[in-house]
């Protein structure tokens, strides 16, 4: 929006002086003077005005730091570059076509007689022509601005000032900042454009050629095939420029809106992260900001490349209007006979044409339904992957049959008319396909119903993983040692399941602690619920806990249960909590309990295994005075 708004400023800049201009021809030629003389002022106060107009829009588009710097993100070399031709071409068309429009419609008249000069318009046509194509010539060279800024191959421009992807505001470099400028259609994502950018000098020779088959042509004496080159070859760079800048400001625009979404999406995480951590009572500093889903880029790219695909196509049509596509001939071409089916009834190319622009349309529609979505629905629903992935999954499917049904009626294939191919399809897949058909229809259940939904943490078959996709004939699960696990959707809706997550995403984290017999019971759950409570990963809804569980030979085992926002945070916070179970439980004093071992000596003299067999049957080895037994003493020295 902010573009367009420049953009209209900008043209209403530039049209104050031309518009006052054609006000004053329009009096000079109403006004009480004789006719050729106010038809003359007149046509030299439009042309000044045309002129004006043009220079001043030139001007205003082309300066530094202007329009097609901070919008279109033309370096300043290429900017500079137009400047300089928008100038020339002026002042050439001022010079030269002013003339030959004033001698060929006889505005100028000697005593009444009309003053014509055919040959003198023909020359100064020529020249312009010349001018033109040695303007297209040389600002096409090898070595110029734009052809370098065109090419992927040539290194980039690092010496002037650029914008950064985002699109802000060119900044100049200075020695210690270097700033790249962006490519001519900026990221070379797909491969026809990177073929035209790699041919960039084959198509500028194609360009200079044209121009010099049109001064031929001219020269040979064919003025109107000429003609209508000239025009359709201005028209068609026109368009050309016109769709190439309405791309690059769609990119703009779409690159805007997932940085509005991304600021969003981060200011709620950090607003839930302070109220989680008030609630707490604790500070927020170690609480990791929400981030962008990770698809973000992917739908920014699709989106971008189906708005290439939207403006490649109305260009094209706006360049089969320019030439002057007849709509007869496509007609007459569209109701060619190709086969008859077995009503009888004619199928025609144009029949084929609907069903081919159906399939396409669908498989468009496919491809880039999630980006579209992205931008448009998926703003007023909640955030959530499994609601987005269902509703871009189930809009897939009908668009998938709605264009089967488009393209078999475009060719009058009817579904009672293939009844039969459907009777023994279904007989095959009944048999043969049975399992695959099987877990189609679950896919689509687990779509409805969503017991599972991507990013839910499941178990089953012994695997724990995160649900990655679901697909029409299996689900995805990625465990935690990054592998992906194929389960098909059958064993998903049949099978037995574990959803750690399908109510909310707050997991339990279970730590177990066992202490000498003597430790103080109250202290120890107290010291446990406020090492959980100093957490950050800890939610204070619901609580901690610290119980006595059970009271072992060993002895006394507690179990601290705390909750954590997200499956994530599990392995984190019960290190931490470990940890500092163990530092806080040492400054105080408090001693972790061991289980007990027993010892059996093997092999060892039968006087030894009976005397150390019989101190462990009396529970100590020391006499009345504390002193060791005789016989274990004698058997120390002994050995």
């Amino acid at each position: 929006m902010l573009a367009l708004r420049s953009l209209l400023m900008g043209v209403l800049w530039a049209s104050a002086w031309p518009l006052y201009l054609a006000a004053a021809a329009q009096v000079a030629r109403l006004g009480p003077w004789p006719k050729s003389t106010s038809v003359l002022a007149a046509t030299i106060l439009n042309a000044a005005a045309i002129g004006l107009f043009a220079r001043g829009l030139g001007s205003w588009f082309f300066k530094p730091g202007g329009w097609c710097e901070r919008y279109l993100d033309t370096p300043p070399s290429v900017t500079r570059q137009f400047r300089g031709a928008g100038r020339l071409l002026v002042v050439a068309a001022t010079a030269l076509l002013v003339p030959i429009h004033i001698f060929a419609n006889g505005e100028v008249a000697h005593q009444g007689t009309v003053v014509t000069a055919p040959a003198l318009s023909r020359f100064l046509f020529l020249a312009f022509e010349l001018i033109v194509v040695a303007s297209l010539a040389y600002h096409l060279r090898p070595g110029s601005a734009l052809m370098s800024w065109i090419n992927p191959d040539c290194p980039t421009d690092l010496a002037e000032a650029g914008s950064d992807a985002a699109g802000a505001a060119p900044t100049p470099s200075n020695g210690t900042t270097v700033v790249a400028t962006p490519r001519a259609f900026g990221a070379m994502g797909q491969a026809w454009v990177t073929w035209s950018c790699r041919r960039a000098r084959a198509i500028a020779r194609l360009i200079v050629a044209f121009g010099v088959l049109v001064v031929v042509l001219d020269f040979r004496g064919y003025s109107f095939a000429a003609g209508r080159l000239a025009v359709g070859g201005v028209e068609t760079l026109v368009v050309f420029a016109i769709a190439w800048a309405t791309h690059r400001v769609l990119t703009r625009l779409i690159a805007w809106r997932l940085r509005a979404d991304v600021r969003t999406n981060r200011l709620w995480a950090s607003a839930a992260s302070y109220l989680t951590a008030r609630a707490k009572g604790a500070r927020a500093a170690g609480a990791a900001p929400g981030e962008r889903p990770a698809e973000a880029p992917d739908l920014m790219l699709n989106a971008s490349r189906a708005s290439t695909v939207a403006v490649v196509l109305l260009a094209l049509g706006m360049l089969g209007w320019i030439w002057g596509i007849d709509p007869a001939l496509l007609d007459f071409l569209a109701k060619q006979h190709v086969w008859s089916d077995a009503e009888g009834r004619s199928v025609v190319i144009g029949d084929l044409a609907t069903s081919l622009a159906a399939v396409v349309t669908g498989g468009v529609a496919w491809r880039y339904m999630a980006a579209l979505f992205a931008f448009t629905l998926f703003r007023k629903m909640p955030d959530d992957p499994g609601v987005r992935f269902a509703v871009v999954t189930l809009c897939r499917y009908a668009i998938l049959a709605a264009t089967l049904l488009v393209a078999l009626e475009s060719v009058h294939l009817k579904l009672a008319q293939i009844s039969f191919i459907l009777a023994a399809l279904g007989v095959g897949l009944g048999f043969g396909l049975q399992e695959v058909v099987s877990n189609f229809i679950c896919g689509l259940i687990l779509l409805l119903e969503r017991p599972i939904r991507i990013g839910d943490v499941v178990s089953v078959g012994g695997t724990t993983g995160k649900v990655d996709r679901i697909n029409t004939r299996s689900t995805t699960i990625i465990n935690g040692d990054n592998q992906c696990m194929i389960v098909p959707n059958r064993e998903l809706i049949t099978g037995k399941l574990v959803n750690w997550t399908h109510k909310d995403k707050i997991m339990r984290v279970g730590v177990r602690v066992v202490v000498a017999h003597d430790s103080d019971v109250e202290d120890v759950t107290d010291l446990l619920l406020t090492i959980a409570k100093n957490d950050f990963d800890v939610l204070s809804k619901p609580a901690p806990s610290a119980l006595l569980e059970d009271l072992a030979e060993s002895g006394m085992v507690f179990g601290l249960s705390v909750y954590v926002a997200d499956p994530g945070l599990m392995g984190g916070a019960k290190h931490r909590i470990c940890k500092a179970i163990r530092e806080r439980f040492a400054q105080s004093k408090i001693a972790l309990a061991g289980p007990p071992r027993e010892v059996t000596v093997a092999g060892g003299p039968d006087e030894l295994v009976r005397l150390i067999s019989g101190r462990r049957h009396r529970g100590d080895g020391a006499g009345p005075a504390g002193q060791p037994h005789r016989a274990e003493a004698r058997a120390g020295v002994d050995d």
